[in-house]
């Protein structure tokens, strides 16, 4: 009787103690000052464009992605109803807030719609602004920002720098700190795209099976998602927009 009644002490001792369930990393894709894209899975991992990731989690509620590669690191915060705000720091003093679209699997299924709609707002924008910071505020200015943008003259004595005192966000130029220049959109690399059979077909290479293509859609400027079923399971195939394929990664079933 004694061995039962200790059986019991242990049992429940141990149910008593049992570590509850850790929030994970949301779903999410965001664009940051510098056309830094950045795509994270449910419960990881997180991509900074296009490379994995070290995820730290902190707590319930707050991670930290870092790409050692591009000296990015990732401030995640997740609010009380369970939507991801992004921030960033970068070398040089490189900082600033991220857009984040689609906080939940759900979420995101529905903003595909959004980033159609994106593509046709962003072809009506100007592909070339002059766009100036006086008084040093910072200002921004309307332009298609798919693909590649450089200076083309630069108008102000100060030295403007990408990710210091000028960046990038979705359908935009930034400039801060006196900046003043004359920006040109000279890539064409999101019209360029590749078709969702060739991109399948260098998924499948890379993967080295045949898949079944469940979307496609576009992530910041430079990179396609798609999703594949493929034999073994569903996959996350980050591929940029010159046919090269990033990753090839297995997606969590829940």
């Amino acid at each position: 009787m004694r061995h039962h009644r200790l059986s019991l002490t242990v049992a429940l001792l141990s149910s008593a103690f049992v570590a509850p369930a850790m929030a994970a990393v949301p779903f999410f894709n965001a664009s940051c000052p510098g056309g830094i894209d950045v795509h994270a899975d449910e419960g990881g991992p997180v991509y900074v464009q296009g490379r994995e990731a070290t995820l730290k989690r902190f707590n319930d509620r707050y991670f930290e992605a870092r790409d050692t590669n591009s000296g990015t690191t990732l401030s995640i915060s997740t609010s009380d109803d369970g939507t991801p705000q992004v921030s960033y720091t970068g070398r040089g003093g490189a900082n600033g807030i991220c857009q984040v679209s689609g906080g939940t699997p759900a979420a995101a299924e529905g903003g595909r719609h959004h980033r159609d709609q994106d593509r046709d707002d962003d072809a009506a924008l100007p592909r070339e602004v002059t766009c100036e910071s006086t008084d040093q505020r910072q200002v921004s200015c309307d332009m298609d920002t798919r693909g590649t943008v450089e200076i083309v003259r630069q108008l102000s004595r100060t030295r403007c720098e990408q990710g210091s005192n000028w960046g990038l966000s979705r359908h935009s130029v930034w400039v801060n700190g006196g900046c003043r220049a004359v920006f040109r959109n000279m890539s064409k690399a999101a019209a360029n795209a590749p078709a969702g059979d060739t991109a399948l077909g260098s998924c499948n290479a890379s993967k080295g099976a045949q898949g079944t293509l469940v979307t496609q859609v576009p992530v910041g400027t430079d990179y396609q998602e798609l999703i594949i079923d493929y034999p073994d399971g569903r996959f996350l195939c980050m591929m940029r927009n010159d046919g090269r394929v990033q990753s090839v990664t297995p997606i969590k079933r829940r």
